[in-house]
């Protein structure tokens, strides 16, 4: 985002921003989220979060990549937390299409992942990415695998994400993240509004007080 963007106002308030900005601006939340933490490889997990990036599509999916996993990994960080800092309904929606919920089998969430082509894109690459890691440390990634094959034999059945009520719970999400920006973009308006009214009360009580001077006080 270079300097187009001022990064401590935006992490506080939402803004519009492209799908590059909020791509890179995806990168710079999973850095801080993340601070700290390790992936199967001991590794910093930012790297995990960038290998998953780099094998997806578009800037959007890239942006999903990045942040697939800070909602379950990282204490603080909500829905709401990422809308207020900048993330549209569509990106928020799949982040928590991609966190497991409590009590929620990994099974369950490798079928939930399934519920669009989003999802679906971030979480193969994410499966064959943590796959790949435990297979260079000599270890069976047979668990991975099997989720990678659950995930593909969901795929393959067209109607299985369309029945699923998971599939409906994740449309259901983003069309309750959708709201939840768009009053807070009302609420936005209705301020700037009364600030642009009372900035015209203060202008037209300091122009009566100077025709007052300029006709009674010379």
């Amino acid at each position: 985002m270079g300097d187009t963007r001022d990064r401590r106002s935006l992490w506080r308030s939402p803004v519009l921003l492209s799908a590059p900005e909020e791509h890179a601006w995806a990168r710079e939340v999973a850095v801080h989220a993340h601070a700290g933490q390790r992936d199967k490889a001991g590794d910093p997990y930012i790297r995990h979060c960038q290998r998953v990036a780099d094998a997806v599509q578009g800037d959007k999916a890239k942006t999903v990549a990045f942040l697939h996993d800070v909602l379950e990994k990282s204490p603080g960080w909500t829905a709401e937390r990422l809308l207020d800092s900048g993330f549209s309904p569509e990106v928020v929606a799949a982040v928590e299409c991609l966190t497991q919920r409590p009590g929620e089998t990994k099974d369950a969430l490798t079928i939930r992942a399934a519920a669009n082509r989003l999802t679906l894109e971030v979480k193969r690459a994410d499966l064959g990415d943590n796959l790949a890691q435990i297979e260079r440390q000599g270890k069976s990634g047979a668990e991975y695998r099997r989720r990678l094959h659950l995930l593909e034999e969901v795929v393959s059945d067209k109607h299985a994400t369309e029945d699923d009520e998971d599939a409906a719970a994740g449309l259901t999400s983003q069309a309750r993240l959708a709201r939840i920006d768009a009053a807070r973009r009302a609420l936005r308006s209705q301020y700037t509004a009364r600030v642009a009214k009372r900035s015209f009360v203060v202008l037209f009580g300091l122009a009566i007080v100077g025709a007052f001077y300029l006709t009674f006080m010379q």
